[in-house]
């Protein structure tokens, strides 16, 4: 109605920059994680930028809860921004620098997630959904991410996901932990969370929907 009172609004798919070529479901480990804590401890990742709006301060304070309560765990948080630094600090503060990398731009994240256990990504707000999210959901791992905004479309608590309150330390250190001690657990998300990509943001998905609209137009669909 904010665009006029017959305006027709249609929702369309989408689908990651992964989507072109599905990556090989296990890679070689990136050089930094041979660096980083217990090879046997479960990888922990996150793919953002580093800012106050994607909460990674709220998952670096979620992972010392870990190491206080002695749960075993690596974590990686990829990706750069302007707190890139800041995070930095604050893992080496708290005493993580053994468990916690942050090694910023990275040339693929398509090692880091096929190498890890669980995905997190811990946003206090989302303007829409989440494409690091899908690329989580294609390479089949487990995810750990804040209810909010479109992220509440895209995933569904309990069945593909643990969806987490935004800002919540606690209750992501609690999700975090539930999660790393029950294989069972993680490999259910996982593989619900890759039929839910292959249901709605693989490249065929989408390439059928644009299809259909470019149909509806008349206009060709391709060459």
């Amino acid at each position: 109605q904010a665009y006029g009172p017959h305006l027709r609004v249609r929702r369309l798919p989408y689908s990651p920059p992964t989507a072109l070529s599905d990556p090989p479901p296990k890679l070689p480990l990136p050089e930094p994680l041979t660096r980083l804590g217990d090879p046997r401890a479960p990888l922990i990742v996150s793919i953002s930028r580093h800012d106050g709006r994607k909460g990674l301060d709220v998952l670096i304070r979620a992972l010392a809860g870990l190491r206080d309560a002695g749960i075993p765990f690596r974590a990686c948080l990829v990706g750069p921004g302007v707190l890139l630094s800041a995070h930095r600090q604050l893992v080496s503060s708290l005493g993580l620098q053994s468990q916690v990398l942050a090694p910023g731009r990275v040339p693929s994240v398509s090692p880091y997630l096929s190498n890890c256990d669980v995905y997190a990504l811990p946003s206090r707000e989302e303007g829409s959904g989440s494409v690091a999210v899908l690329e989580a959901l294609q390479a089949g791992t487990a995810i750990i991410a804040s209810g909010v905004d479109g992220i509440r479309e895209d995933l569904t608590h309990g069945h593909d996901a643990l969806l987490v309150p935004p800002g919540d330390a606690t209750a992501l250190q609690r999700a975090l932990t539930r999660l790393l001690g029950d294989r069972q657990l993680r490999q259910r998300l996982s593989a619900e969370g890759r039929a839910l990509y292959e249901r709605r943001f693989s490249i065929e998905v989408t390439a059928r929907a644009l299809a259909d609209l470019y149909g509806e137009l008349g206009l060709p669909a391709g060459p």
